[in-house]
């Protein structure tokens, strides 16, 4: 019973004994009767009190119940254009406003101007080969496009004339630098052989995000009360009140009709006696398969259950396909019930959450909040992460997906020639190098080149900038890398490589070694939620600080195979400062754009602007749309 329903029973029950009081002590001596006139006139004042605090107080605290349905909603790249362009607004006209100027000093159109400024000129320079001065005069000079629209954003004013009907109530479109910057975006597109969406094609408002919610809560099972009698619980209260003070004992009984109300809740308080069993008609189904899961929930207590809602625990990387995995029943003592519903496979090992079920009483005044694990234990689908082909390629001297030695840059035993040294008492005869001694008269010690296997560190992104998505509900950028980093160190395994894994966020590392022992610990890494999770972790620490912890754990002969999306110019400067620290480095970037639309097509051009930089600075990168086959991935990567 809720603290509100124990307060109003104790008033009920005070309330009533005053009347009783009323009713049996009519008349008599003057003490008792201004004993009871003051009681009943306390009872009276707490009822009121009572009474308000459940009219004007509000229910209890309510329980945020999981969407299992859909994934999270991840960002899709080119929200940031999005953003710029919402950003520019009338106030934005006038430069000296205080709202219109940001941190930086500068209005939303000029920030939005520079930014598509440098996309245009890397654009003009990749595709027409101009140096970046020769590219920024064309864009000045307006000649590098047929639209005079998309001309006019960067050679013209950035406030240009409003239109004399822009100001009427209910007056809809852009505003005259909106549509020049849509333009211009579609004209660079064209240029880049990147697709033409129609200018006005924006991305819809971001969807508000669905089972992004950590459940369960820490403090179930929780009871609390529905609000259901709350206006009968009131009338009583108040009419006990006005009873007790104006002495109708009548009147003040029926505070017993709120005493049983509120004592229900605790009389028919619903206890959870239940089981849950799920089964899956395939654990192990291919990427994309539509599996079709069993939940079957009996009531093994032995009182009837006359309101159940259950919803299942879907794991957060899959969707609902068809059918629902919530439902209401109700249910007998040794009574069950069964539903099913089909979700869609994706790579991964998802472990389904317990199922959250809410039980109610018979008035519905009251209903418990908890969850129920499945009686046989937590249920797993296995989607993908199969074992890879063990197909050798050429080798290179970035990051191999070959076995193979690396020369170290320590001298010592070998058969490659390095270098003469001094003599020093203890070398081995064998390496004295005696047509020295007999040239000079002096002794030397030969060293060689110490070969040393390659090791390699494969780090996935997983800061929370990585998680974007094609689509808001899609698949996220670390989900797909995790898939592309388990075929890489699948290969890599195969040829004998020492292979690591390490993750931009969380504390996920495991130093380079070979053997069979590593490929089920990396597999099962990659593969669970644990190590890149569905939700992004909340980090605080910079795109410096991620690299300089990496490279503490790097030793200095790792090289370095870095799985981004490349969401962000962050990520180009981390794979610099991992190439800086000495680390070869390459990197795997799986493509997860957005739809043709100005936003969409925004992000793909920036994405190729931060790959272009990265090649700029001789750091190989491979390009992988997640449609493609992972066999694949394994060999551009080799050959790059």
């Amino acid at each position: 019973m809720t603290d509100r329903n124990r307060k109003t029973v104790l008033v009920g029950v005070l309330a009533a004994a005053s009347g009783l009081t009323l009713v049996l002590v009519p008349g008599g001596t003057l003490l008792p009767r201004v004993v009871a006139t003051l009681a009943t006139i306390a009872v009276g004042l707490a009822a009121v009190l009572l009474a308000a605090d459940r009219l004007f107080g509000g229910d209890d605290p309510s329980v945020t119940l999981p969407t299992p349905e859909t994934r999270p909603a991840y960002s899709v790249p080119g929200t940031e254009l999005r953003e710029l362009l919402d950003a520019v607004g009338l106030v934005g006209r006038r430069r000296l406003a205080d709202d219109a100027v940001e941190s930086d000093g500068a209005t939303p159109r000029e920030r939005l101007r520079a930014r598509l400024q440098r996309l245009g000129e890397d654009v003009l320079s990749r595709v027409e080969g101009l140096p970046r001065g020769a590219a920024s005069e064309r864009l000045r000079r307006g000649d590098w496009t047929d639209d005079p629209a998309a001309s006019a954003f960067f050679a013209g004013d950035l406030c240009p004339p409003l239109s004399r009907w822009a100001f009427l109530p209910g007056r809809e479109g852009e505003l005259p630098i909106v549509e020049r910057a849509c333009h211009a975006v579609t004209a660079l597109a064209d240029r880049a052989d990147d697709g033409t969406p129609r200018p006005d094609a924006r991305l819809e408002p971001p969807a508000t995000a669905s089972g992004g919610t950590d459940w369960p809560p820490d403090d179930l099972p929780r009871e609390r009360t529905t609000g259901r009698t709350r206006r009968v619980v009131v009338a009583v209260l108040l009419a006990s009140a006005v009873g007790t003070v104006l002495g109708y004992p009548g009147t003040v009984l029926t505070a017993t009709l709120g005493v049983s109300l509120a004592g229900a809740a605790k009389v028919w308080s619903p206890t959870v006696d239940l089981a849950v069993s799920r089964s899956l008609d395939a654990t192990t189904p291919a990427p994309g398969e539509a599996v079709t899961v069993t939940v079957t929930v009996e009531n093994v207590g032995t009182t009837t259950l006359p309101d159940i809602r259950l919803i299942d625990g879907v794991p957060t990387g899959l969707t609902v396909a068809d059918g629902h995995p919530r439902f209401t029943t109700a249910l007998r003592p040794g009574r069950a019930r069964t539903v099913s519903y089909t979700v869609r496979a994706v790579p991964g090992r998802h472990t389904f959450d317990p199922a959250t079920v809410v039980v109610g009483d018979v008035a519905g005044a009251t209903e418990t909040v908890t969850t129920v694990g499945a009686a046989d234990g937590p249920t797993e689908l296995h989607c993908g992460f199969g074992k890879q082909d063990g197909k050798s390629v050429e080798r290179r001297s970035q990051v191999t997906l070959d076995a193979g030695q690396q020369v170290a840059d320590a001298s010592g035993s070998g058969v490659e020639f390095d270098t003469l040294r001094e003599y020093r008492p203890g070398d081995p005869p064998a390496r004295i190098d005696w047509h020295h001694r007999a040239k000079t008269g002096d002794l030397a010690t030969v060293e060689f080149r110490e070969p040393r296997l390659a090791r390699v560190a494969v780090v996935v992104d997983t800061r929370p900038a990585a998680y974007v998505a094609a689509s808001p509900g899609g698949v996220p950028a670390p989900r797909h890398a995790a898939v592309a980093a388990d075929a890489v160190v699948g290969r890599l395994l195969a040829d004998g490589v020492p292979v690591g894994l390490a993750t931009t966020a969380g504390d996920c590392w495991r130093p380079p070694q070979a053997g069979d022992e590593q490929r089920a610990a990396l597999r099962t890494l990659l593969a669970g939620g644990d190590a890149v999770p569905w939700r992004p972790v909340t980090a605080s620490a910079t795109g410096e600080d991620v690299a300089s912890s990496l490279a503490a754990r790097l030793d200095p002969d790792v090289q370095v195979l870095f799985v981004s999306p490349m969401c962000d110019d962050e990520s180009v400067d981390l794979a610099r400062r991992l190439e800086l620290a000495g680390h070869d480095t390459t990197v795997v970037s799986p493509d997860c754009t957005g739809a043709a639309t100005v936003e969409g097509t925004y992000g793909r051009l920036v994405r190729r602007q931060r790959l272009s930089t990265l090649r700029g600075h001789d750091i190989p990168v491979t390009d992988w749309d997640p449609a493609d086959e992972l066999g694949e991935v394994c060999a551009r990567v080799a050959t790059v």
